[in-house]
């Protein structure tokens, strides 16, 4: 659904991309992440139209951004880091701006625009003026103006950016309402919203693509294999001896706690447990844990952009 590759682009002698590539598959959504200046916002705008690229290509839904301009956008939502919000207009009015502008048929204008604020939760505002509402429901009528038009691809850069706690978790939930529907790719410095979230999350640092995958696989990949906390009744220097021979097995730890093992395991990890479990039962070592310990994405984020 959104195709970018090789994209490049400087700003005089900055290199703000250099030869960013990536997929996002129908229906999922994307978590894009980076420190300031990696090169996400540019990534976005060019995907979206505001810019051009020094070199590489974009597509959304199939529709190149440079040579069918009009075909992409016409399939494409976007939430920039600063909402496109007119203070001065009532919420309905501006949502049929929006969607008058994103040509949505007459006949349906009404239903797109019911839809839109329906979505988002916005019904008992819709006759407010946009100006005088809190942050938390500006955003939202920001995201409805990106929908208005039923896109196939919703671009949202910092869709939670300067919202308090409660208004993060309803934004979010939101988004993930609109998955399925819509494929969504969302950039954000909230590394526990993206790992809440998404479905695929991309790393880019100092305009390159570092990593991409799920976030399982990232921290798999981060610790060089699969780690498994384990924890027993009894005996558990004396099991550490028994598992480390096991094919598969790479490494065991044992830890503070004397009941426990960090066992980490290369490859596949099925055949491998059900060994290490028969291992247990039939030593009588007495199984109280076998769970996968993974770095969490704040780790995996600082190991991959320092």
């Amino acid at each position: 659904m959104i195709e970018v590759n090789g994209l490049t682009k400087t700003w005089g002698q900055i290199h703000a991309l250099n030869e960013v590539s990536f997929k996002v598959e129908k229906g999922q959504i994307v978590g894009f992440l980076g420190a300031n200046g990696a090169g996400k916002t540019t990534t976005m705008d060019i995907l979206c139209g505001c810019i051009g690229a020094d070199a590489g290509s974009a597509k959304v839904a199939g529709y190149d951004i440079t040579e069918e301009p009009l075909e992409a956008k016409r399939r494409l939502g976007y939430l920039p880091d600063v909402p496109p919000l007119h203070l001065d207009m009532i919420v309905e009015e501006y949502i049929e701006y929006a969607a008058r502008l994103r040509k949505v048929p007459r006949t349906e204008l009404k239903k797109r625009i019911d839809y839109s604020l329906d979505q988002l939760n916005l019904g008992d505002v819709r006759k407010r003026l946009v100006g005088n509402l809190s942050k938390g429901y500006r955003q939202r009528v920001a995201l409805a103006q990106a929908i208005v038009h039923d896109p196939d691809v919703l671009v949202l850069d910092e869709p939670t950016e300067g919202l308090d706690p409660n208004q993060i978790v309803q934004i979010r939930e939101l988004i993930r309402s609109l998955a399925g529907r819509h494929t969504i790719i969302l950039s954000s410095h909230i590394l526990s919203e993206v790992q809440n979230t998404c479905d695929h999350i991309i790393i880019i640092h100092k305009g390159r693509v570092v990593s991409q995958g799920t976030y399982e696989q990232l921290a798999a990949s981060m610790q060089g294999g699969n780690v498994y906390r384990l924890r027993v009744a009894r005996n558990a220097d004396k099991l550490a001896g028994e598992v480390r021979p096991l094919n598969g097995v790479q490494n065991v730890v044992t830890g503070s706690d004397p009941t426990e093992l960090e066992v980490t395991i290369n490859g596949e990890p099925d055949a491998v447990l059900d060994q290490l479990a028969a291992k247990i039962v039939s030593g009588g070592f007495g199984l109280r844990e076998l769970a996968l310990k993974t770095k969490s994405l704040e780790e995996v984020f600082f190991q991959l952009t320092k």
